[in-house]
């Protein structure tokens, strides 16, 4: 059984949900696990032993070493991830539309597991969003190490 997986794509493309929906089938999932961090080192430490549904990945290029999700979704672009191009991202790419009938080969794919499908229908029709709020200079370090 894999306990550690990502999961990325642009922003609105349910990484807040899968956080959320991972970590009630027993499998612990941070969202945006880079804030607040000052390097990328900081960010390897903090995720040893967790996993990580986070957009802010793509941006400051962190070592993936682990199974990924990749959600796409042409309809979210904006400025700052303009210029991301998620098909350079090794892992299973998914289109958000197709997240639904996809599940359990996702569920499979980040886990090794079957996927509980009464958790499952709990959070399918759920729209999760979070009250985050990025710390800046914390982003700002992040992005001058990756360039």
């Amino acid at each position: 059984m894999n306990n550690k997986f990502f999961i990325t794509g642009l922003p609105r493309s349910r990484t807040a949900w899968f956080s959320a929906f991972m970590t009630a089938s027993g499998y612990m999932c941070l969202h945006e696990g880079l804030n607040g961090c000052r390097s990328i080192e900081e960010y390897k430490k903090k995720i040893k032993h967790v996993s990580d549904s986070n957009t802010g990945i793509i941006l400051v290029g962190a070592p993936i070493d682990r199974p990924i999700l990749v959600i796409h979704r042409e309809d979210r672009h904006d400025g700052l991830f303009d210029n991301v191009d998620l098909n350079k991202i090794k892992g299973l790419h998914v289109e958000f539309s197709d997240i639904h009938d996809r599940i359990e080969e996702i569920f499979t794919y980040l886990t090794g597991d079957k996927i509980d499908w009464v958790i499952y229908n709990i959070f399918k029709y759920l729209n999760i969003t979070t009250m985050i709020n990025m710390d800046a200079e914390s982003a700002k370090a992040l992005l001058n190490e990756a360039n």
